[in-house]
């Protein structure tokens, strides 16, 4: 099979998912948590034994040594993603002991995306683009006005929701089998929450996907939501990750959903790609709400630079994504804020935006005959931005 992992890198990958649970345990030990999401480890579908290690200066050791390691390994992609993969674990060691204060250095390091946070002349170019889009679809009035009436023409009552959901998946996963095997037997469920630091969370361990119906919801969002937590998106990225391992082509290192992690971009990045992999965008509705989309990815990481870079005080931060949000409503603004002041989520804040930038290049320069190539190259292993330009 192509793209198989050679047995050296197969050996390897669970160093590396040990070390990975062993900078999770120190963590754990450290704050408390005994919640599977608070750690920096929110996922272990292969039961992973952490490595026993005494301090954090025993785990960058450790990393150190393996870091070095993976330069020997036998494929391009997997050197360099090993060698990021375990300066991120160092980095997160670094600053759990006060010694990586910069929110700049910490989505640098643990993420490798550029730090930078859209700028303002960025989020204006994205407005203006929304502006034009809006009236190509026959709104008018100020930007404000014309968001405010797609959302209500468009819009899905809270109570509706869940039943929305569960149709979308019916079609995403029947287009999902069209590029992806998909598992049999085992479907996600949608289940609605209020409240949450989200716009919605993949829930594997009890196959379900949670949305958060706070924000102002739309028939688009909903499918959107569906391609990136459920088909082709999280679901799908756990369940091959897993797969893979168990048929001795992937690492163990698969098997774990990491945060703060040199594999966050392009988990987000992939799954923000789903309706595109499926070739579901339906007219210029679709397009606006994508649109939306990186937008209020790109007001994320703004709003996280206000906050942790810049001092500002919280109102000041949410009166910014007020001002500038593409709809979304209070609850948006809410979650948003939710997410960008824990400091254990605040640099990850990144992931969505410069996952985008990193995937979706990539996705457009693959020509169609070498799509399944593609898909098993990033479905089968993590990667970060950088290995993922290496696809040939």
């Amino acid at each position: 099979m192509e793209f198989r992992l050679s047995d050296q890198t197969i050996a390897f990958s669970v160093d590396v998912a040990r070390a990975t649970m062993g900078v999770d345990a120190l963590y754990r030990r450290e704050t408390g948590f005994t919640d599977l999401h608070d750690g920096l480890v929110v996922l272990n579908m292969a039961n992973v034994e952490p490595a026993a290690y005494e301090s954090y200066q025993a785990a960058q050791s450790h990393l150190a040594e393996l870091a070095q390691k993976a330069l020997a390994l036998p494929e391009p992609d997997r050197r360099l993603y090993y060698a990021q993969a375990c300066t991120s674990l160092w980095s997160f060691c670094q600053w759990r002991q006060n010694q990586l204060p910069s929110m700049s250095s910490q989505i640098g390091l643990f993420l490798h995306a550029d730090p930078a946070p859209a700028s303002q002349a960025a989020l204006d170019v994205y407005s203006g683009e929304l502006y034009r889009m809006l009236g190509e679809a026959g709104y008018a009035g100020s930007l404000k006005q014309r968001i405010d009436a797609w959302e209500q023409k468009n819009l899905v009552p809270a109570d509706e929701v869940q039943g929305t959901m569960d149709e979308m998946m019916v079609e995403a996963r029947r287009r999902t089998g069209e590029i992806l095997p998909l598992p049999e037997g085992d479907y996600y469920r949608c289940e609605t929450v209020s409240g949450g630091p989200f716009n919605a969370s993949s829930d594997y361990g009890n196959r379900r996907v949670i949305i958060n119906t706070d924000p102002i919801l739309t028939t688009q969002k909903l499918k959107h939501l569906v391609c990136h937590e459920v088909y082709p998106g999280h679901f799908m990225q756990f369940t091959l990750r897993r797969q893979a391992w168990e048929q001795g082509v992937g690492g163990l290192d698969g098997t774990l959903s990491v945060c703060n992690h040199s594999s966050s971009c392009t988990f987000e990045g992939i799954a923000d790609c789903g309706i595109r992999f499926l070739d579901w965008e339906e007219g210029i509705d679709d397009r606006i709400s994508g649109l939306v989309s990186v937008i209020q990815s790109a007001l994320g990481t703004a709003a996280s630079y206000r906050m942790h870079t810049l001092g500002w005080e919280n109102a000041q931060v949410e009166d910014f994504l007020r001002k500038n949000a593409p709809g979304g409503g209070e609850g948006w603004v809410n979650n948003r804020m939710g997410f960008i002041s824990d400091p254990a989520r605040a640099a990850l804040i990144s992931s969505y935006w410069r996952g985008d930038e990193g995937v979706f290049p990539v996705w457009e320069r693959v020509e169609k005959a070498d799509r399944p190539r593609f898909f098993t190259y990033i479905y089968n292993r993590l990667h970060t931005i950088q290995s993922m330009q290496l696809f040939r």
